[in-house]
């Protein structure tokens, strides 16, 4: 399984809850999804499934490759609820 870019970032962001961040944590990020990752099979061409270790997100995964990283409760990415959450919370 390979982790995106885009997927480091969004696990930097939502779950470290980091607004600023360098390549290195980037790249470091990726690294331990790939670790924290490298027993779990994904089955058909687009699922998703819960973080191990943190049970509050989901990972997205597209043809093998985890693409980003959402909280449980978010049911799709055009979640209005989430928006107004993320909205009220700046």
């Amino acid at each position: 399984m390979k982790v995106t870019v885009h997927a480091g970032q969004r696990f930097l962001e939502r779950v470290m809850n980091k607004e600023r961040y360098s390549y290195i944590d980037i790249d470091f990020a990726m690294r331990y999804l790939l670790k924290l990752l490298k027993d779990v099979v994904p089955t058909g061409s687009a699922t998703s499934f819960v973080l191990p270790c943190f049970k509050h997100y989901r990972a997205i995964c597209i043809e093998g490759r985890i693409v980003t990283i959402i909280p449980k409760d978010r049911t799709s990415h055009n979640d209005k609820k989430y928006k107004y959450r993320q909205y009220m919370s700046i």
